[in-house]
């Protein structure tokens, strides 16, 4: 009996051993990996076709074109098994990467703990090259250009110096490629339009998938616009009043469209026109688009004579413009040559004045000031509460008879003295001066005049507000900065930048006692401060980053500027024009810092 049980045993035990061989050389035999490719959804830079692997035994054979970069491939798979890795790291199907041009090994864990190993093995096959031959920017295809722009093409980049444009480029280039796309859209040889002022990366993709990537690194540094202007008979440009014919050329140099065409010219400014480098006012024969601005025929060409940087103007209107206050001026720098003799930089903009493109009133009924202790104009008058010396740019009183134009006078000036008034009244401000000013561009303005820390909104000078014919009062457009960055009263540009906006600069500082008037109001202090915040968190670094981008595009001209000139002082410890332009942003940052407390003190 005993010898039976043994028997027993020794049979159950050998049938184990058996099944336990059985399913041993089972797991051995089977394939555990039921797929294994790389998709093009995976590896969307590098493929734009999905490629599968062969599996045969324990291998897994890959056939990739010769041109695709093997690094950090990820493949997606099916298996059966428990677990898959590669070495110690853990595979993810479709998201774990690997480096393919090293030797690798797959290993599936399968369910009762065994580790079946994988070999990878690359066969390389021959493919289209898929890479650029050339690159440029052609004068056929891109009429604003002054000439063709060639690429040097290096590895993967293309490189290319030319001026900058305003428009969207016609790119011509010639390849090995397939297709050519620009983010999946697929671009076209001499016809798909580009904006090139933000980063391309252009995708080529061959005819076995293979994507290969181009960025395009364009160097904006090309001259700004010139214009040569040459009077009739050579004269010179004496007057401040009377115009004198001339003939106009501009050389655009990428900025828009060259212009050749007839205007008048004459000097412009106050303090500036007794400069060395005079200021000019242009008036075209036609209204003309200039260099892409709207259609007009007055323009102004100022000289930043006494400006170290030649872009303080520049600077502010990029503030106007960044706080979104209606009208603000644009600007271009521009090289001008006066009857055959180089002048220097300047900058082109727009002429204050009432039109559709311009401050857009009504002809008649809208008025148009300017509060300036000048007091120039022809029609003219002082504010009975605060002596605001009160000048009419618009509408032209002249082109009415007597009669007409004196009920029109009357009627600004009553319309402004209502203002006046609500705003001097013992009531203020828990009376309804806010029906009569818009306060939101009253305090984009005066943020503005803060930040470039000019004064001259104390006397005042060059302070404009307007009114439709139905309306509020609006503050703006915003002129003349050359005098601001801490220049007036020590004639030094970027000194101290912790000084008040508003100071009493004499008795005659009417332009100081009206507008402190308005921060006695708790809702303009909390307007101002919400304002002020909003710009200092998410436009201040735009401000400065426009500083660079117009120091860059003028760094040559203002070599030239300076060997005409030798106006701008060299500030002690400053020696070059880049160091006076870091001294700006310095300043600025400052400046900004010292608001900061201002509004905390609201």
């Amino acid at each position: 009996m005993k010898k039976f049980i043994n028997v027993i045993f020794i049979f159950i035990s050998l049938s184990l051993f058996l099944v336990n061989c059985e399913d041993e050389h089972t797991e051995d035999i089977q394939d555990y990996f039921k797929s294994f490719k790389i998709e093009a959804l995976s590896n969307p830079t590098k493929l734009s076709k999905d490629i599968s692997g062969t599996i045969e035994g324990r291998k897994i054979t890959l056939l990739l074109p010769e041109s695709l970069d093997l690094g950090e491939l990820i493949v997606s798979f099916e298996h059966q098994g428990d677990n898959v890795y590669v070495g110690e790291k853990l595979q993810t199907s479709g998201k774990t990467p690997n480096d393919f041009s090293k030797p690798l090994i797959y290993t599936v864990v399968t369910k009762s703990g065994a580790r079946v190993d994988y070999t990878i093995e690359i066969i390389k096959v021959p493919d289209t090259e898929n890479t650029f031959i050339s690159f440029s920017f052609l004068k056929e295809n891109n009429p604003f250009l002054a000439q063709d722009y060639i690429a040097v093409i290096t590895g993967n980049k293309i490189e290319i110096e030319m001026p900058s444009v305003k428009k969207g480029l016609i790119a011509t280039f010639e390849t090995n490629a397939s297709e050519v796309t620009i983010n999946n859209v697929v671009q076209v040889n001499n016809v798909t339009v580009i904006d090139f002022s933000s980063p391309v990366i252009y995708t080529l993709v061959s005819e076995e998938g293979v994507k290969n990537s181009y960025n395009i690194i364009i160097k904006w540094t090309s001259p700004i616009p010139h214009f040569t202007i040459t009077t009739e008979n050579n004269a010179d440009i004496v007057s401040k009043d009377d115009y004198i014919y001339a003939d106009l050329m501009i050389e655009a140099n990428g900025w828009g469209d060259d212009f050749t065409g007839k205007t008048r010219i004459r000097g412009r400014g106050n303090s500036t026109w007794v400069l060395p480098k005079k200021p000019f006012r242009l008036k075209l024969d036609e209204d003309a688009a200039i260099l892409g601005l709207a259609e007009e025929k007055d323009w102004i060409l100022l000289a930043n004579y006494i400006d170290p940087t030649l872009m303080l103007n520049a600077v502010a209107f990029k503030i106007g413009e960044l706080l979104e206050l209606k009208y603000t001026n644009h600007v271009i720098p521009v090289d001008v040559t006066l009857n055959g003799k180089y002048i220097g930089n300047y900058m082109f903009t727009e002429q204050i004045e009432r039109s559709k493109s311009r401050v857009n009133i009504h002809k008649k009924m809208g008025v148009l000031l300017e509060l300036d202790i000048n007091y120039d104009e022809d029609y003219q008058f002082i504010s009975n509460n605060y002596g605001l010396p009160v000048m009419i740019k618009d509408p032209d009183l002249s082109d009415y008879d007597q009669a007409e134009s004196d009920v029109l006078l009357q009627k600004i000036k009553d319309d402004f003295h209502k203002l006046e008034s609500e705003i001097a009244s013992s009531s203020f401000p828990n009376n309804n001066y806010k029906d009569l000013i818009d306060i939101e561009s009253l305090v984009k303005y005066l943020i503005i005049y803060n930040l470039t820390q000019n004064m001259e909104i104390n006397h005042p000078k060059s302070t404009y507000m307007y009114k439709d014919e139905q309306g509020k009062y609006f503050m703006g457009p915003i002129w003349d900065f050359d005098w601001g960055f801490d220049y007036e009263g020590t004639f030094r540009h970027f000194g101290s930048y912790n000084k008040p906006l508003f100071r009493n600069l004499s008795s005659a500082s009417k332009g100081y006692t009206f507008f402190t008037r308005f921060i006695e109001d708790p809702e303009i202090k909390e307007l101002y401060k919400v304002t002020w915040e909003k710009f200092r968190t998410e436009k201040m670094d735009s401000l400065l980053e426009y500083i660079d981008f117009y120091a860059d595009k003028i760094t040559n001209s203002q070599k030239k500027d300076y060997q005409t000139w030798k106006s701008a002082p060299n500030y002690p410890g400053v020696t070059t024009y880049s160091n006076k332009v870091l001294q700006l942003k310095s300043w600025l940052e400052g400046r900004a810092y010292y608001i900061d407390s201002y509004v905390k003190g609201f």
